[in-house]
């Protein structure tokens, strides 16, 4: 019998404002420790450039945010088995180990929670802001088989990119700019016949760009988070989503996550 491989892909685009293989490189180290597979880390040189603005605590940032090609992750794969994972997602345990083996061909999340407890992510629950029976599927962290169901979903991906302007009209969202998360939503929901099915059994950790990572220490997140204007910290154990990179980019942090495995 012939052992199937897998393994962990990340895909990063440079970017004038941030260092994305920098953060690549922390996130696939990770990786490989807590689940005990190999990880791959894949430059794309995107097809056109993409801008977004972000509200940070100290106010807006409008940055070079280059996330065109995620759909070429099933071709990019060296792995019969894939986690794609985000280069802002920070495995802190094995729970993702356990989807490999699985008997879906392709799963996503489809809720995203705030650990901060602001529920800022309540408004992505559907495709348009105030719900239209279409709910949300994150890219964040997907993990596919090679199989022809998972290709058809990553072909349909690239459909939407390629008419995204149509689909936003059709589902009622904003057309700029791109949103990964928004054309998995369309292309899960084609390729499962538009039922909430296929997806992971629990919420995606994560932390919104308000709030912030200020210390790392012994697998113990330290966060500074807003709360009705005032500043509040916590601690968290566990797999994250930093939406918020620039606090990981700073060296103090970034060589405490890299010294931790």
């Amino acid at each position: 019998m012939t052992l199937k491989s897998k393994g962990v892909l990340l895909l990063y685009s440079e970017s004038a404002q941030l260092d994305y293989k920098r953060l690549a490189d922390i996130a696939a180290r990770l990786a490989e420790h807590y689940l005990d597979v190999p990880a791959a880390i894949v430059k794309l040189d995107p097809v056109q450039k993409n801008i977004r603005t972000f509200r940070y605590d100290d106010g807006l940032e409008t940055i070079e945010w280059n996330n065109i090609g995620r759909y070429s992750a099933y071709e990019l794969s060296p792995y019969d088995e894939t986690l794609l994972i985000d280069t802002d997602y920070f495995v802190q345990s094995d729970t993702l180990a356990n989807y490999f083996g699985s008997d879906h061909d392709f799963v996503c999340h489809n809720s995203s929670w705030d650990i901060a407890g602001n529920e800022v992510f309540r408004h992505d629950r559907f495709l348009q802001n105030g719900g239209n029976g279409f709910e949300m599927r994150w890219a964040t962290v997907c993990y596919f088989k090679k199989s022809e169901h998972a290709k058809r979903i990553f072909n349909a991906w690239h459909m939407v990119y390629e008419n995204y302007e149509y689909y936003s009209k059709l589902f009622g969202f904003t057309p700029t700019p791109f949103r990964n998360d928004f054309a998995l939503s369309i292309a899960h929901q084609i390729c499962n016949g538009y039922a909430n099915t296929t997806t992971f059994d629990y919420a995606l950790p994560a932390l919104s760009t308000t709030d912030s990572v200020i210390d790392y220490n012994d697998r113990r997140w330290l966060i500074k988070y807003n709360y009705k204007n005032s500043h509040n910290v916590l601690r968290y154990t566990g797999d994250l989503h930093v939406m918020n990179k620039r606090g990981v980019l700073d060296t103090d942090l970034h060589n405490k996550l890299w010294n931790s495995v």
